[in-house]
């Protein structure tokens, strides 16, 4: 494994100041977009969201819980709620008087070889403009975890896992990892979450995503089995390069997955790519085992 804590790279003191910023607005702004807007769908699923978190915030302390970030965009979503509740959590007083000044909660990243560059471009951006203490696992999941688990003591991680994901089938909001892993919580926000109800809250808070979802991309996995949605292709007579809408205007969530095909790659059962909409790196594992579930595809978050 392999952990690059992210400000161990040189930094720009205004770069600092500004990332300051941007984490001490984005409750404010996040909040009040959702509180601000007509759709109530939304709000109710915002507020729950929420309530988890703050439950795992009072189980657990900032020291002993991390996010599993991938660049998707649940694991975006699930991002920004996180900056919300958190400060929501410490409550309007802290900020006041000075006391929040950085979102210290700890972020894993597994990157691979086989993900899209502008996954990776995404994540790092993200990770320097909400000053996210970012740390990357480069070799598989769970001896990677593990080595994290010796050097830190996380006891929860918030993933981005949605109902109708191949890796949510058994898990609760709070659920246990399973045996033979390292013990920890898995904490599901955004667990009872639609297609519609991720881009509603994305385009609501008016919040950064990565630029493949403006390109027909519905649902990103690996460079080997990912390509634009063929739902959104907009017809062109001209035999020009294929264009497509982007994801946000898929009518229909279900087909969500439409994008995602079987590829002959020279994929590396070692290097799993984690898919937007599945953060759980224990099944990760568990397809690399398994010759009939590498049909789903070597997933991303």
């Amino acid at each position: 494994m392999l952990q690059i804590p992210f400000f161990s790279r040189p930094i720009c003191l205004f770069c600092m100041l500004d990332c300051k910023i941007d984490v001490l607005l984005g409750k404010m702004e996040v909040d009040q977009a959702i509180r601000g807007s007509d759709d109530m769908r939304l709000k109710t699923k915002y507020n729950n969201a929420i309530y988890v978190i703050q439950r795992a915030l009072a189980l657990y302390s900032i020291e002993e819980v991390a996010l599993s970030f991938n660049g998707g965009k649940d694991s975006t979503v699930l991002l920004h709620l996180l900056r919300a509740g958190y400060f929501l959590h410490k409550g309007e007083q802290s900020c006041s008087n000075g006391g929040l000044t950085s979102f210290p909660l700890r972020t894993i990243y597994f990157e691979s070889p086989s993900a899209f560059p502008e996954i990776n471009t995404f994540t790092y951006d993200a990770a320097s403009r909400y000053g996210l203490q970012l740390d990357i696992i480069r070799s598989d999941f769970k001896s990677g975890l593990e080595n994290l688990f010796k050097a830190n003591p996380i006891r929860a991680i918030f993933l981005g896992v949605r109902i109708g994901d191949p890796t949510a089938v058994g898990q609760e909001q709070f659920s246990p990892s399973s045996p033979g892993w390292p013990p920890f919580m898995r904490v599901n926000p955004i667990l009872d979450w639609s297609y519609r109800d991720v881009w509603a809250f994305l385009l609501t808070c008016k919040v950064q995503y990565c630029s493949l979802y403006d390109q027909g991309y519905t649902s990103i996995g690996s460079i080997h089995d990912t390509t634009p949605n063929s739902l959104l292709c907009i017809s062109d007579s001209s035999g020009h390069k294929e264009k497509f809408k982007p994801a946000y205007l898929l009518s229909d969530g279900r087909s969500e997955r439409a994008g995602r095909v079987k590829k002959c790659s020279p994929i590396s059962q070692s290097s799993p790519v984690a898919e937007d909409g599945l953060d759980d790196p224990e099944s990760q594992v568990k397809r690399m085992r398994t010759g009939s579930a590498i049909a789903v595809g070597d997933e991303i978050l």
